[in-house]
Formats: C-alpha cells, structure tokens, sequence
C-alpha cells in the first residue's frame, strides 16, 4: 500500500530532525508527567536552548567504550488546536515527536504519534560525527533512522504518568513494530525538580534483525551470520533541574538502557548496555 504524501512529509521532517541531533535510540519528554503537549485553543509555542557537557559509551563493537563532548541543547514545542510538535533534547530520553490529540479528558489521553525509535548506523558507527571507518563494523551495510506511527495511550495522576505506545515503522527501514511502556514521577525540593523514569520497550524480530542481525553478505572470519527473534529493552533515567535565575536552568541527567540477549548477542554489540550521563545549562525564552 503506498503512503500519503502527508505520510512521507512527516516522516522526512522527524528523520531530518532526527538525523541532526539524535545519535542514539530517542523519545520524547511526552514521557514525563508535566508535558504541555494537551489540546490548545489555536497557536502556541515554546522554546529554550543551551549546552551541555556528556559522557556515555556505545553498545557497538569497535566503537570508544567512553566518550565524551560538548552538545547542544535544544526544545521546542509547537502546538496547533490538536495536532502538536515537540523536540527535547534537555532531557536524556528527548527526541521528537508529531502528534493529534483524539482524546484529552479527565487526566486520560489518546493520541496518534510519529516518533523515532532507533538511530541509523553503519560501518562508520553512530551519527554523522565520527573518524572514519570502523573495523570491527566494516563490511556491514547501513541501517537506516526509523520512523514509526501508531497509538499513544497516557494517564497522569499525583505528579506521576504511565504512558504506552505502539508503533510501526512507516519509513521503509524495518518495517517492524515498536511497543513502549514507561512510568514517570516528578518530585518538587525545595527549588529543585527531580524526575525519575522507567520504561520497558519491545521490538519486533524485523526491527531486531534489520539493525543488529548479520546477514551473508556481511559475514567475514570474525563476523557470522546472525538472525533472531522479537528483543526488548528497559531504561532507567533520572534528571534534575535548578533555576539558576529567571531565565538560566542548571540540569543534569542519567540514562542507562539494558537490552534483551537477542541484542547483545549480535556480532556487532559489544555490550548489553548502554549508559550516558550530562551536566548542563538551558535558557528559557
């Protein structure tokens, strides 16, 4: 079945912003229990920007196991009656999101979403910014940024949120399924925010094998052929934020991601796990 133009218009736009900002496995702050991204009475939007300090290590064979930089902080939040576009990349989970609001009553909500789930990557490993050629990766073919839409499913109650997505890619990478689970608490200190997260996510045996399984024509000596099942993953997150003035914000963050044996058993995973940690600052407009 051929996509609408509207479909592939969306999916470009999030691959685009994808792309640019995202080198790893991304979601939304639609995951958090003070999200703004509620029905609104036509046009209204919000952004901050800053930088921030990183250290993280890769899942990928041959990649630096620590690394660490300075990147740019950015969130944007776009809201049009009840469609709405939301970028956040503060937060460690942010990423970009393009809803509609189907249902928003009594601290329930149903959406239809379009999301990334899963960074591309291929012989020069993660992202755009790298030294050349991996040699542990090389040989293998390039995965491609997914894109994926379907059903988002929220409640909110007492500072907490319990969220639940399913999603299947419409960008022609996987052609898979995505499930999504998370569970949010926001936690006020003093002048302090203290957010905390755990999430549960399931992928489909085509996502699996199209990112991490290994197919003939990618084989060497030290390389086999891989082919799997269905794989998930839990993340852990925490993330705080202080107000240093009216319009400056110091956070900070940590993320770690633990994935399912049919990940870590691929040739081209050197671990099960991934962990990212950063201090930084924001200003708000």
């Amino acid at each position: 079945m051929k996509h609408s133009i509207l479909s592939y218009f969306l999916c470009y736009t999030c691959l685009l912003f994808a792309c640019v900002f995202s080198a790893h496995s991304t979601a939304s702050n639609r995951y958090y229990a003070d999200n703004t991204l509620e029905p609104t009475q036509g046009f209204a939007w919000d952004w901050s920007a800053g930088t921030g300090y990183y250290i993280e290590d890769s899942y990928l064979i041959g990649m630096d196991s620590y690394d660490d930089g300075i990147e740019l902080d950015l969130s944007l939040a776009v809201s049009f009656d009840n469609f709405y576009l939301d970028y956040d990349h503060n937060q460690l989970s942010g990423g970009l999101v393009i809803g509609y609001s189907l249902i928003n009553k009594y601290n329930w909500e149903l959406d239809i979403i379009g999301a990334n789930a899963q960074a591309g990557f291929g012989q020069k490993g993660l992202g755009f910014y790298n030294n050349g050629v991996v040699e542990e990766l090389r040989g293998i073919k390039k995965r491609k940024y997914d894109f994926n839409t379907g059903l988002r499913f929220t409640h909110r109650f007492d500072g907490s949120q319990v969220s639940i997505e399913f999603l299947h890619d419409i960008s022609n990478a996987h052609n898979g399924w995505v499930f999504n689970s998370f569970f949010s608490k926001i936690q006020p200190w003093r002048n302090w925010e203290f957010r905390s997260g755990i999430g549960f996510s399931a992928y489909s045996a085509d996502f699996t094998n199209y990112y991490f399984g290994i197919e003939q024509s990618e084989v060497t000596l030290l390389r086999p052929a891989y082919k799997t099942n269905a794989s998930s993953s839990i993340m852990l997150e925490f993330h705080a934020e202080y107000p240093l003035n009216q319009d400056w914000v110091f956070l900070a963050g940590w993320l770690t991601t633990l994935f399912s044996k049919e990940i870590d058993d691929s040739p081209i995973i050197s671990q099960g796990y991934q962990h990212k940690a950063k201090l930084g600052v924001r200003y708000v407009f």
